[in-house]
């Protein structure tokens, strides 16, 4: 807990270290100057922390949702039902975006170049700082090359007279994914497999390795961009998923719910990285959102992916299922819908206490534990939240691994029997079996009739398993973008992320008719529409990776160089 209390305070002097002024000739008398600094161990350590609040965020900063990745802060995918979709962004070519910015790539080449400087380092702890640094810079690549495609790849720490190489234009993205994978592999090898608690060490890089290479493998495959280079980012996401399942010391938990409702997630043998809050230090409000605020609902077409209690999807044994009720909707499903939803539909106009409406009528609470919502504890209301957030879970890397498997064409019954299945049993529903490479439960092949026609039923499967499981935790929307799959937020292309629950106006006479409209224009039953404006522009190919904003592009040529815009948007009109 005292490295979050030091780590602001300290951020700020570690700023004034990267960039020391020339002309001040004599050292301050109240600050740490660089070459004062990088003396020992421990001050490596304590530099390294200014790198995790960004690279776990958790539930965002004190009072704010903003830059978390959970909850109400997952919306921009195929699970929540819009009123009003909003389209792409960008939508055009930007004057600014501040995500073209090299600054932690500069932060993890500094650490990298101090660690070396140290004196009396071991060759173990030379390495392991070395492993962490090129761990981060490698996560600060994976994310700029999968916003921008190709970005300057920077090796070292800039001075400000190295013009050629300050102005350098964008290497191929290729290029970059293999220093990635450099920096991985190191990293694998020599981070430390204990370096106290709340520390990167070996398994929590294995984990961001295994989320990270499956990403960038996978978009390299599906956008048709160099499968072997994404076979080999894959296989890559395969290894680090098993050091982590390997090691002995990661269990799924048999409480779904604990691991987002907890104050103190230490010692929870599912979760491999956390976020710590604590009142009066660091809080949130992801909870509130469940428990006091209106929402804006999750839709028909998530809810309807959780299975039913027999293992098989909604539509294989129902062709026409249509729950008229909340009891007969919830009813023999797989307990992750409970788990995630309340059993009850919130309308708005109805009398929702002690909650509030969804506007779909699927009001969730995976964040929440309801049964505090009657506690006067100030830590359950407003922006005083204190649950620790899971940056990372044991249940992502199994997800990962049996991708990971069967896009190399190596899936086995036994990779599923030790990763997805194990989901499955605490979700309390039969293990997926691989027939003769289809889905099956308990012996029987099964087809889910609303499969997307382009993608493998098993495959389809697997990708249902990460949906439920990992449900507004900040993976959808990436999800989509590597697998080419935007069509999914498409209302023309998937008409049911408009729709909410299906109910009668005679179960809610109180609904208010105008917000809790029916698809049908007079009708007195069936699906809400939540979406009831335009539907957004099928994705276009340049959707799915930015485009440079203009004022670089006009910095590289005030200084006599040429940065080459993305290539997507060349001739969009959009520039």
């Amino acid at each position: 807990m005292k490295r979050y209390k030091f780590l602001t305070i300290f951020s700020l002097v570690l700023l004034l270290l990267s960039s020391c002024n020339d002309f001040i000739e004599r050292s301050p008398y109240d600050q740490i100057q660089d070459t004062e600094y990088w003396q020992n161990e421990e001050q490596i350590r304590i530099y390294s922390y200014s790198f995790y609040p960004a690279y776990f965020v958790g539930y965002g900063a004190t009072g704010l949702i903003g830059g978390s990745r959970f909850g109400n802060g997952d919306t921009f995918n195929d699970d929540i039902a819009w009123r009003t979709q909003g389209e792409f962004t960008p939508i055009r070519v930007p004057d600014t975006d501040s995500g073209w910015d090299f600054s932690y790539v500069r932060k993890a080449n500094y650490m990298l170049e101090k660690v070396q400087t140290v004196p009396g380092l071991t060759e173990e702890a030379l390495n392991h700082w070395t492993g962490v640094s090129r761990l981060l810079r490698g996560m600060e690549y994976s994310d700029l090359t999968f916003l921008y495609g190709d970005v300057p790849f920077f090796d070292h720490r800039l001075e400000s007279t190295e013009y050629d190489e300050l102005y350098k234009d964008r290497d191929a993205r290729t290029y970059v994914d293999k220093k990635i994978m450099e920096d991985f592999e190191y990293a694998l090898t020599n981070i430390r497999t204990n370096d106290g608690e709340m520390m990167i060490n070996r398994y929590v890089a294995a984990a961001l390795v295994s989320r990270l290479a499956l990403r960038e493998g996978t978009f390299l495959k599906y956008h048709e961009i160099d499968a072997d280079l994404g076979n080999q980012m894959i296989d890559l996401s395969r290894r680090a998923s098993l050091i982590v399942m390997e090691s002995g010391k990661y269990s799924i938990s048999s409480d779904y719910g604990k691991l987002f409702t907890s104050d103190d997630l230490a010692g929870n043998s599912e979760v491999i990285m956390y976020r710590k809050y604590v009142d009066g230090v660091l809080t949130h409000c992801t909870l509130t959102y469940n428990n006091a605020e209106a929402q804006t609902g999750a839709n028909k077409a998530l809810l309807e992916s959780y299975v039913m209690s027999d293992g098989k999807p909604v539509y294989v044994d129902n062709p026409s299922f249509c729950p008229k009720t909340a009891e007969d909707f919830f009813k023999n499903r797989d307990k992750r819908l409970s788990f995630t939803f309340r059993n009850k539909y919130y309308i708005r106009g109805e009398d929702c206490s002690p909650f509030n409406y969804s506007t779909s009528g699927y009001s969730m609470h995976k964040f929440m534990n309801d049964a505090d919502t009657a506690s006067t504890d100030l830590k359950f209301r407003n922006a005083n939240n204190v649950t620790d957030a899971p940056c990372l879970r044991y249940a992502e890397v199994l997800l990962n691994y049996a991708e990971a498997c069967y896009e190399l064409g190596k899936l086995t019954q036994a990779d599923l029997d030790k990763s997805i299945n194990l989901l499955r049993a605490r979700a309390g529903i039969p293990a997926l079996q691989t027939l003769g490479g289809q889905p099956g439960v308990n012996g029987t092949v099964y087809d889910d009739p609303h499969r997307d026609p382009d993608v493998p039923s098993l495959l389809w499967e697997i990708r249902r398993e990460r949906r439920v499981e990992m449900a507004f935790e900040g993976l959808r929307y990436n999800d989509l973008k590597r697998w080419k799959k935007f069509e999914y937020m498409y209302n023309e292309k998937n008409p049911d992320i408009k729709l909410g629950a299906y109910i009668s106006y005679d179960d809610y006479p109180k609904a208010n008719k105008t917000e809790v409209p029916f698809e049908s224009s007079g009708a007195t039953e069936g699906y809400i529409l939540c979406n009831t404006g335009a539907a957004r522009q099928a994705p276009k190919d340049y959707n799915y990776v930015r485009p440079v904003p203009k004022d670089q592009i006009t910095l590289y040529e005030n200084n006599g160089y040429k940065l080459h815009q993305t290539k997507e948007w060349i001739g969009t009109g959009l520039e």
